[in-house]
């Protein structure tokens, strides 16, 4: 028997999307980060827009794209270690399900324009749960399955994964994207989390 709540309503979410969202940019400013007990400082800036909703009979998709330019400085010297920029596609796919009337779905990363060897988010999938719609506020969590390869500052590499807190709002008539952001450490073989060490910044963009 099914038992449904409709917490966010498909259809209030999609005329969200569709009047608030689509075909518009948002654009970030600096956010910083810590690595490896503030040994290495990260600033992160990018620019982000949705596009290209298809609607089936009990769900959508829609597309993601962002623009982003990433600097990682050694603290000490002040020494830069890293600056890339880099186009990046996603998918989000969201579902009704009939047995709960929750919405969830999946974001997965489709292609970027780095060649990087390994691509840290090549073939990464994160779940998608917990969406809600309240007046101008549409909100949802991604999850990632499994982890990605996250590149360390000594070139080697370690397994982890990301779990965001994101919003889409209206604010004084400009469209506004944000998250927080946790990393963990992920063992390989287990698939046990554990808090990873650094910091992230609630990360905000606005439409200009």
């Amino acid at each position: 028997m099914s038992n449904v709540k409709n917490h966010a309503p498909m259809e209030k979410v999609i005329d969200f999307l569709e009047k608030n969202v689509l075909g518009k940019s948002v654009f970030s400013e600096e956010t910083h980060y810590d690595l490896e007990y503030g040994r290495f400082e990260g600033a992160y800036s990018t620019e982000i827009s949705f596009s290209n909703l298809m609607q089936s009979e009990t769900g959508f998709t829609m597309d993601g794209f962002t623009l982003s330019h990433e600097k990682i400085i050694e603290a000490g010297p002040g020494v830069l270690r890293k600056d890339v920029r880099l186009v990046s596609f996603f998918k989000y796919e969201f579902s009704r399900r009939a047995s709960s009337g929750e919405i969830t779905g999946f974001m997965r990363f489709v292609s970027s324009s780095a060649a990087l060897n390994p691509s840290p988010a090549e073939a990464t999938v994160s779940s998608i749960s917990g969406v809600t719609i309240k007046e101008n506020e549409l909100r949802w969590r991604e999850d990632q399955i499994l982890y990605r390869d996250q590149q360390n500052m000594d070139g080697t590499y370690s397994s982890k994964a990301f779990v965001l807190d994101n919003y889409l709002r209206m604010r004084n008539g400009k469209l506004e994207y944000g998250f927080t952001a946790e990393c963990f450490s992920v063992d390989p073989k287990t698939m046990e989390r554990k808090k990873a060490l650094g910091f992230y910044s609630p990360f905000t963009a606005r439409e200009k």
